[in-house]
């Protein structure tokens, strides 16, 4: 069970990276960015979600 929860987190921020890098050659997103963690809020894969939200908000400009 740990495993699976490793190759989230890990799956989790390789997308995060994937769309700051994508964001810089563009004009992208226009309004606020939905993250959606298919976890229970609470948990340690929520906790991570948050840290990564507020690092994306920062980096995109825009709310996530």
């Amino acid at each position: 069970m740990r495993l699976v929860r490793k190759v989230y987190v890990i799956f989790f921020a390789l997308a995060a990276l994937a769309c700051t890098m994508s964001a810089h050659a563009q004009d992208y997103p226009a309004k606020s960015v939905r993250m959606i963690v298919p976890f229970a809020p609470g948990g340690t894969s929520d906790f991570v979600a948050r840290i990564y939200a507020q690092a994306l908000s920062k980096e995109l400009g825009q709310q996530v």
